[in-house]
């Protein structure tokens, strides 16, 4: 009879407009299962598992985002986490990359110092493992330090560092400011990873680690949370990556880290790098692409997944035998890649059930660029978005998710 009603008032759409409009005649019943809220979502069942976690007030919500230059550089994520905290509370930082991982590295919300540290990072295919979701280690074999300063001290109300132990490896000194340190030994009998808690030091400022020089130490990540219900939206980055980088991370780390950072929602932001590059088949791709989405969602229990498509990118037309050109500028010319991957972006989302997002739409479609460009949007070199391109962009990722949030709640 509600179906009858449903399409009486609606008869005005047909049969296709009015089963597709079913849906906001409907209500899920109270207690009803994932599958039943999940069809009622439509195209917005990818994110119910972070709906749930919002919806339940009662602990964090954490989102991580993994992926290329675009991640590294925190305005994007950086925003995604203003809008969340500030609708949804704050429960701080969360994972972070250690030491410092890149030349201007400038985190949002803490400060990182560094000395006597070398990166070894799973973007150099000869770079000995084992990675975590970080991608990278921090090594040293003699004397180093590192500390990680906030300006709240809530925001240091939890603190820990993971790290390898190891044959042979070093010690270290753990503590917060305000309280006593730690000296803890790296040495193990197999290679695997732990986390260290600092000394309890109430008020603190600044989360300190010291390798006292006896023995090889790695630190793979630190963690600093609120301890508090509220949004964590973490982002670790890879400048040049693509999406075969997670490949090279040791899946017994990464389902150790990913239990402990219980992510909701996972954004895989790759792709520009592959556009790029001429010998991507985008078929393999695609393949490949949704195979490593299904290993982090199986890895991360189920968290839902978005996939970002990589935004308008273009590059130098040196020769007219380069390509067309762009948008009929002769000095740029897109990628022949970057629209193929992704399509085929759209399509491995598709096939395991995950949102697609596509950057380039939200920056206004195809020959957008240049105006991004002379409105100081984008990048010269038309590869990157500058701050406030990212900022705008991630307020409509939000928008989509927020979308999404209202359906969930009217259910």
């Amino acid at each position: 009879m509600l179906f009858q009603n449903c399409c009486h008032v609606l008869r005005g759409l047909g049969l296709v407009g009015c089963v597709l409009a079913l849906a906001s005649c409907v209500t899920a019943r109270p207690g009803a299962p994932d599958a039943e809220i999940a069809a009622r979502l439509g195209e917005y069942a990818p994110f119910l598992p972070l709906y749930k976690a919002l919806d339940a007030k009662a602990g964090p919500a954490s989102i991580l985002q993994i992926g290329d230059s675009h991640t590294a550089n925190d305005a994007f994520s950086g925003r995604m986490r203003e809008l969340f905290q500030q609708r949804f509370g704050d429960n701080g930082r969360g994972f972070l990359p250690p030491g410092i991982p890149f030349k201007y590295y400038r985190p949002a919300k803490v400060s990182v110092a560094a000395e006597g540290w070398t990166v070894v990072s799973s973007f150099r295919p000869s770079a000995p493992g084992p990675f975590g979701i970080a991608g990278l280690r921090q090594h040293t074999d003699g004397p180093a330090s590192m500390t990680l300063s906030v300006a709240d001290p809530a925001e240091l109300a939890l603190a820990e560092i993971e790290v390898l132990k190891q044959p042979g490896g070093g010690s270290i000194e753990i503590g917060l400011d305000n309280g006593q340190t730690a000296i803890v030994s790296t040495a193990g009998a197999v290679v695997e990873p732990a986390w260290f808690a600092p000394p309890p030091g109430p008020g603190s400022h600044v989360l300190s680690l010291r390798a006292l020089g006896n023995g090889p130490v790695d630190m793979l990540a630190w963690r600093v949370e609120r301890h508090q219900a509220g949004v964590i939206y973490a982002n670790l980055g890879t400048i040049g990556a693509t999406a075969e980088l997670p490949d090279r991370w040791d899946p017994a780390i990464v389902r150790q880290e990913l239990a402990r950072l219980a992510p909701s929602l996972i954004v895989f932001a790759f792709g520009t790098n592959e556009g790029f590059r001429d010998s991507t088949d985008p078929v393999r791709y695609a393949e490949a692409g949704a195979a490593r989405l299904t290993s982090l969602r199986d890895m991360a229990n189920g968290a839902g997944l978005v996939v970002l498509g990589p935004p308008e990118g273009e590059r130098a037309r040196k020769r007219p035998t380069d390509g067309a050109p762009s948008c009929g500028d002769p000095h740029w010319l897109v990628p022949p890649r970057l629209d193929a991957v992704r399509e085929a972006e759209r399509q491995m989302a598709a096939r395991i059930g995950a949102r697609f997002w596509d950057w380039r739409e939200a920056m206004g479609g195809p020959c957008t660029l240049p105006g991004w460009v002379a409105s100081g949007m984008a990048a010269k070199d038309r590869v990157h978005l500058l701050s406030p391109g990212y900022r705008a962009t991630a307020e409509k990722l939000f928008q989509d998710i927020m979308d999404g949030w209202g359906r969930y709640r009217a259910l």
